[in-house]
């Protein structure tokens, strides 16, 4: 999967509502794809390519399993015991991601 279409995925995921209150930066370290970081300011959504210099949480793992946990289709839990997801600074916020990314919307394929 390239980085256009995970991008894509989450922001037509994005739930702004759920958002509202968040003020953080995510850093994700991909296996099978660019590194990118995602701001989100009290329900907006801004995702870059590459480092962040003082994200609030760095989450490592690959595309798949990171559209799975934002889909809910895989456990967070079972992901971080079997490595699958490794997480590092502020956990509460990995634990946001399905809630902040709950919504499927219709998109034009």
């Amino acid at each position: 999967m390239d980085d256009d279409h995970v991008i894509a995925k989450l922001h037509a995921r994005f739930d702004a509502e759920a958002a509202a209150n968040v003020a953080a930066v995510y850093q994700f370290r991909l296996s099978d794809a660019e590194d990118h970081h995602m701001t989100i300011d009290h329900g907006a959504l801004d995702i870059q390519p590459g480092e962040h210099a003082q994200p609030d949480v760095t989450i490592s793992s690959d595309t798949a399993t990171l559209l799975g946990l934002v889909r809910k289709e895989i456990n967070a839990m079972q992901a971080l015991l079997t490595g699958c997801v490794k997480v590092k600074g502020d956990i509460g916020l990995a634990g946001k991601l399905p809630k902040l990314f709950g919504k499927a919307r219709q998109t034009a394929q």
